[in-house]
């Protein structure tokens, strides 16, 4: 490591004391649990005792405020242990990119990168992996205002496929299948269980270099399913992507022990996120709409059904429609917004009495000439 690393190394390594020490006053003496409070009483000994800079001491009282209202929730009383190494560092404070280089705390450092977006830099992180210091930069961009016209993409998610998206009345449909992210998955925790029924120093040891792999794997497939997503919903021109409000399947007790443990590990979550921060960037909305009976219902007829859905294929009973099941769900989930915006949009209201007081007018013809009219009225 060279030596602009190792000051890295050390004032990482005098934050994370300094939490550890911090924590245990917020949890044993009872000291001020707001982070201001906090700073205001300790941000002199922080800053003497572990010399660390500004910044940095200021994100330690958040840091360690927000940790204890963690623990405190989840009813974890024991002390918390810091492992990684972070350092939250603040453009143009602690950190800043110039014609000569990158520079932490004015003392200039090699880097290597990618090509960064363009966009106003923020508030970022320094992190330690494997023995290689990394910058996670946060770039502010500007988001586009919602589309106004456009089409409605229904989204239907599963296990089998991860992502099922089609535009209503059309052909075009986008097949995202997760049996590469099951598959990886699966080999991950099978490699982990074996190591770990070994039970020595070096599994454990091969246990921790195994540790987030399957986090890391999971993600970086979603990452590149919701992209493919967002680009399907460009194409096509879309405003809105309509996606099932899952919330709440994980507590279902109806299915069997093997279904219960694939929806707890199911990632629809993480997935909706990604695809809903990524739409908002290129000006197209994300909304959610109930997930009732949306695979046994026809996108055809209306009728509703258990056995219309055979696996992965989809005929009514009523209709004898076929489809792709998953497919049939992404079109139910499209029209179901639709109904959802029909039945919240105003309508006119009509006032009875005047209804009831109306008459319809009708000349009446006369039976006399005007003249005598005219000689009346003299």
């Amino acid at each position: 490591m060279t030596p602009n690393y190792k000051k890295l190394q050390k004032i990482s390594v005098m934050r994370q004391i300094g939490s550890l020490t911090l924590y245990f006053l917020v949890v044993v003496w009872k000291v001020p649990t707001s982070p201001n409070n906090l700073q205001r009483e300790f941000y002199g000994t922080v800053r003497s005792k572990f010399n660390l800079p500004s910044q940095v001491s200021c994100s330690l009282f958040r840091t360690v405020v927000g940790t204890y209202k963690t623990m405190k929730t989840n009813k974890q009383w024991n002390l918390a242990i810091y492992k990684k190494l972070v350092l939250p560092v603040v453009h143009k404070k602690d950190f800043r990119l110039a014609s000569k280089g990158l520079s932490f705390w004015k003392i200039r450092t090699d880097y290597k990168s990618c090509p960064l977006p363009a966009g106003q830099w923020a508030d970022s992180k320094l992190k330690k992996v494997k023995g290689t210091w990394y910058l996670c930069l946060s770039i502010a961009v500007d988001i586009p205002d919602l589309k106004k016209t456009g089409t409605i993409v229904g989204v239907d998610s599963g296990q089998k496929n991860i992502l099922t998206a089609t535009v209503p009345g059309s052909n075009k449909t986008l097949y995202i299948r997760g049996g590469t992210l099951n598959h990886r998955r699966l080999c991950i925790r099978q490699t982990r269980a074996k190591v770990a029924s070994v039970g020595t120093r070096s599994a454990r040891r091969c246990l921790q270099r195994l540790s987030g792999r399957e986090k890391a794997v999971t993600q970086q497939l979603l990452h590149t399913a919701s992209k493919r997503l967002v680009a399907f919903a460009q194409s096509v021109n879309a405003k809105i992507i309509v996606m099932e409000d899952l919330t709440g399947i994980r507590k279902n007790k109806k299915v069997g022990v093997k279904q219960r443990a694939r929806n707890h590990r199911w990632p629809y979550a993480l997935c909706q996120f990604f695809t809903g921060y990524k739409a908002l960037a290129k000006g197209i909305d994300l909304q959610f709409v109930s997930p009732a009976y949306t695979s046994q219902e026809c996108n055809r007829c209306g009728h509703v059904e258990k056995a219309n859905r055979s696996g992965s294929q989809f005929r009514c009973k009523s209709c004898n429609w076929q489809d792709n099941a998953d497919r049939n769900g992404a079109c139910n989930i499209a029209s179901r917004l639709l109904v959802q915006r029909h039945a919240a949009a105003p309508r006119a209201v009509i006032n009875p009495l005047i209804v009831a007081t109306s008459v319809s007018y009708k000349p009446m013809a006369l039976d006399f000439p005007i003249g005598e009219i005219a000689a009346v009225g003299s």
